[in-house]
C-alpha cells in the first residue's frame, strides 16, 4: 500500500555494494530526491542519527552538484536546469543547507537570477572583462 504512493524516482534506486545509485535523465526526479532530503534535515519525523544526517547532506549535496537547487518555501526546494557540468563534490554539504537556507530569505527575484553555472560564467566574464 505505502509502494503505491511512493515518487517513481525511488523505484530507480540499486545498489551496489553498500552504496545506492539513481540513473536517471529528469529534473523531477532530482527534485524529489533534493527536496526528501532538505525536508528531512529541516524537519525531521525524529532525531536524525549521525548516519542518517550524513546520509541526508550527501544526498542533497550530490543533487546540488548536477542540478541547480532554487528553495521553495521555508523547508522544500526544486530543481530547476541541470547544469552544464557537475560541480566539484563539496566536502561540507551542511554549507548548502545553510546556503539553501538564506536563498529562502532573500527576495525571489534575487534569488532566481543569480544561480547557475551560466549565470556565474557570463558575471565573471563581465567582471574580467572590465564592463
Amino acid at each position: 500500500m505505502a509502494s503505491e504512493d511512493l515518487h517513481p524516482a525511488w523505484t530507480k534506486c540499486h545498489q551496489r555494494g553498500r552504496h545506492f545509485f539513481v540513473s536517471t535523465d529528469s529534473l523531477e526526479d532530482i527534485s524529489e530526491l533534493a527536496d526528501f532530503a532538505r525536508v528531512e534535515l529541516e524537519e525531521p519525523d525524529a532525531p536524525l542519527s549521525k548516519a542518517r544526517r550524513a546520509a541526508c547532506q550527501a544526498l542533497l549535496s550530490r543533487t546540488h552538484r548536477y542540478a541547480v537547487l532554487e528553495p521553495l518555501g521555508d523547508i522544500h526546494c526544486i530543481a530547476v536546469a541541470w547544469r552544464d557540468k557537475p560541480l566539484r563534490s563539496m566536502k561540507y554539504a551542511s554549507r548548502l543547507v545553510k546556503q539553501l537556507r538564506d536563498q529562502s530569505s532573500a527576495p525571489l527575484e534575487a534569488t532566481l537570477l543569480g544561480h547557475g553555472s551560466r549565470a556565474m560564467a557570463l558575471t565573471a566574464d563581465r567582471e574580467g572583462s572590465g564592463r
